[in-house]
């Protein structure tokens, strides 16, 4: 999100590795509790101290290595940078298309509800919400805003694995909700780059 907003790609890309450790502590007593109100979680736990290590293989161990390659060895970083940004983008469209064809049956009878519609509101939502929160120049303060705007599918997935054994209803359930707050937040994202893409042929000019 951040690249596509022309945005601060380096202050994004901290901040959704902290929501990610954030949330892997905090998911398991925040679902344990919404499903406790809303009286669907009979049975339910989740492994939080699973949950933190699998958050952690996953991703704190490769934000740190890359640190390191970037402190130590920055011209390799740089040469291996168009790889990577390749491969996470591939990985992320196999993983999100596995989810969508694998349950699309869950995923078509979502259609009417007011699932997506939350999604959609959510991404909406988390967009302001970060926008307003953060601090510094605009540009990082909406960077923030797209970060919050979509959902850090990794501690979800894990979560989903653990304390469902990866059920297919939730699995289609978490791609379409995923899907929809994409549409939400990727043309405000497009919209911005495309003012911040103005804003820097005026500054050229």
């Amino acid at each position: 999100m951040a690249m596509v907003r022309n945005g601060d790609v380096v202050a994004g890309a901290a901040m959704q590795v902290l929501l990610a450790a954030i949330g892997s502590l905090t998911f398991g007593p925040t679902v344990n509790g919404i499903l406790t109100a809303a009286k669907v979680g009979g049975g339910v736990s989740l492994d939080v101290a699973a949950l933190v290590r699998t958050v952690a293989i996953l991703r704190l161990v490769p934000f740190g290595v890359g640190l390191l390659l970037r402190h130590n060895a920055p011209r390799a970083a740089r040469s291996w940078h168009p790889t990577a940004i390749k491969v996470s983008n591939v990985t992320f469209l196999i993983v999100l298309a596995g989810m969508l064809l694998g349950n699309w049956r869950d995923v078509v009878a979502l259609v009417g509800s007011l699932a997506l519609l939350a999604g959609f509101a959510l991404a909406g939502a988390g967009f302001a919400v970060g926008t307003l929160l953060a601090t510094g120049p605009t540009v990082r303060r909406t960077t923030m805003g797209s970060v919050a705007a979509v959902r850090n599918v990794g501690p979800a997935l894990a979560a989903v694995g653990i304390a469902f054994a990866g059920e297919p209803a939730i699995l289609g359930a978490l791609a379409a909700v995923l899907l929809s707050g994409l549409v939400a937040a990727l043309p405000i994202a497009a919209f911005l780059s495309r003012g911040r893409g103005n804003l820097n042929t005026h500054a050229t000019r």
